[in-house]
C-alpha cells in the first residue's frame, strides 16, 4: 500500500489543451467536492452558504430541522433514523425526491445494503443514498448490487479519526481507489455483455454474471485528504469526488467554537471527529461508546470563495497537463509513479 504522498501523477505524451480555462472541472456546475457533515463546519445557519458554493454540504445528524434546507440538499441519518423514515411505505410521498447519507462509521454492515434495497423498493429513483465508509473493495460490488448511488471509501484516514490506530482496520486511500477502479471497470464490461451462448461460453457467462449490476455506485474519496494535491491524486486514481473535512473547517464560513490562538494571535477553530466525545455529544446528546476521534485546535486561513479559487485552478492545471477536457476524461485514467523518500523531500517544499 502507498500512501498519497508517496505517489506522482505522470502528465500525457502530449497535450492539445492550450490554456486550462479550455478543461471543465465541474459536475452539474459543482466541484466534485463532498463538505463532511461535521457539526464543527456546518450547521443550520451555515448551511445554504456552501450549498450555493461550488461544493455539495451534507447536513449532519441531529440538524433535521433547519429552516433554510434545499429541496435538493444532502442530509445524514443514523442506520435507524433510515430505516424508520425510508423503510417505511408509511411516510412515502410521491412529490418528494431526496439525498440522503447513511451517516455510520462501519459501511461492511449487511444491514445497510438490505436497507437500501428495500428503501429503493418504494422510493425508486426519487431517494438518491450514500452509504459508507467502506476499506474493502470487494465491498464496492455489494454496493453496486443493493442499488447505492455513492459510497464513502476509506477508514481511518481522517485528521481526527483515532479508528485505525485503536482496531487496526485501515487500508491506504491509494490502495483502494486502485482496487476499485479496476473492478469497476470488470462492473462495466459485465453490464455491457450481451447475455447470449453463440457470443460467449456458459463458463464465461457464469463468473460476468457475478458482476452484472443495476447500479453503477459513484467513489467518494474519505479520509485525510488534507491538502489540494491529494484531492486531485484521488480523482486521478478513480474517485468521482473527494470528501474533505479540515480543509473547510479552516474557512471564515465554517461553524463551531473559535478563540483566539496563543502563538501568532491568529484565530482558530476547535476540530473534532464526529466519533469523538464532542461529535457524540452534537448528534446525539451523550457518549454511547468508545471515542474513536481526537479534538484539536486549526488556524482560520481562507475564505471559502478563496479555497474553491485555488482548488479549481489547482485542477484545472493538472487536468491540462494530462490532455483532460473534462473529469470523464481525468478520473482513473491518469498513470502514476511511487517516489523514494528522497524524491518525497524535493516534491513536498
Amino acid at each position: 500500500m502507498y500512501a498519497l504522498n508517496e505517489i506522482g501523477l505522470i502528465p500525457s505524451v502530449l497535450s492539445d489543451i492550450e490554456h486550462r480555462s479550455d478543461v471543465n472541472p465541474y459536475i452539474n456546475s459543482k466541484l466534485p467536492i463532498f463538505v463532511s457533515p461535521m457539526t464543527c463546519i456546518l450547521n443550520g445557519e451555515n448551511f445554504k452558504t456552501f450549498y450555493n458554493s461550488r461544493v455539495m454540504p451534507i447536513l449532519p445528524r441531529g440538524i433535521k430541522n433547519c429552516y433554510d434546507f434545499p429541496g435538493d440538499g444532502w442530509a445524514a441519518y443514523s442506520l435507524e433514523e433510515f430505516k424508520d423514515t425510508f423503510c417505511n411505505k408509511e411516510f412515502y410521498e410521491e412529490n418528494w425526491n431526496g439525498k440522503v447519507l447513511i451517516d455510520v462509521a462501519n459501511g461492511h454492515m449487511k444491514c445497510i445494503y438490505d436497507y437500501v434495497k428495500e428503501a429503493k423498493s418504494i422510493w425508486g429513483d426519487k431517494l438518491t443514498v450514500m452509504v459508507g465508509n467502506i476499506a474493502n473493495p470487494d465491498t464496492y460490488l455489494e454496493c453496486c448490487k443493493a442499488g447505492v448511488d455513492y459510497v464513502r471509501v476509506g477508514i481511518g484516514g481522517g485528521n481526527a479519526c483515532t479508528t485505525g490506530v485503536q482496531t487496526g482496520i485501515h487500508a491506504s486511500m491509494h490502495w483502494l481507489l486502485t482496487k476499485i477502479n479496476k473492478l469497476r471497470k470488470v462492473i462495466k464490461y459485465a453490464n455491457g455483455l450481451k447475455w447470449y451462448h453463440r457470443i460467449i461460453g456458459n463458463k464465461l457467462k457464469r463468473k460476468a454474471y457475478k458482476y452484472k449490476c443495476d447500479t453503477l455506485t459513484k467513489i467518494i474519496a474519505d479520509g485525510g485528504i488534507d491538502t489540494i494535491d491529494k484531492a486531485i491524486k484521488c480523482l486521478a486514481l478513480g474517485a468521482d469526488y473527494v470528501m474533505m473535512g479540515k480543509l473547510f473547517a479552516q474557512t471564515e464560513e465554517a461553524c463551531g467554537e473559535t478563540r483566539l490562538g496563543f502563538k501568532d494571535r491568529y484565530l482558530e477553530r476547535k476540530y473534532y471527529g464526529m466519533a469523538s466525545e464532542q461529535g457524540q455529544k452534537d448528534i446525539s446528546g451523550g457518549i454511547h461508546k468508545n471515542a474513536e476521534g481526537i479534538e484539536t485546535w486549526i488556524p482560520i486561513k481562507y475564505t471559502l470563495n478563496e479555497y474553491l479559487d485555488k482548488f479549481e485552478a489547482a485542477l484545472r492545471s493538472c487536468m491540462s497537463y494530462c490532455g483532460a477536457h473534462n473529469l470523464d476524461d481525468f478520473v482513473g485514467k491518469v498513470k502514476w509513479e511511487p517516489m523514494t523518500e528522497c524524491e518525497f523531500k524535493s516534491y513536498y517544499k
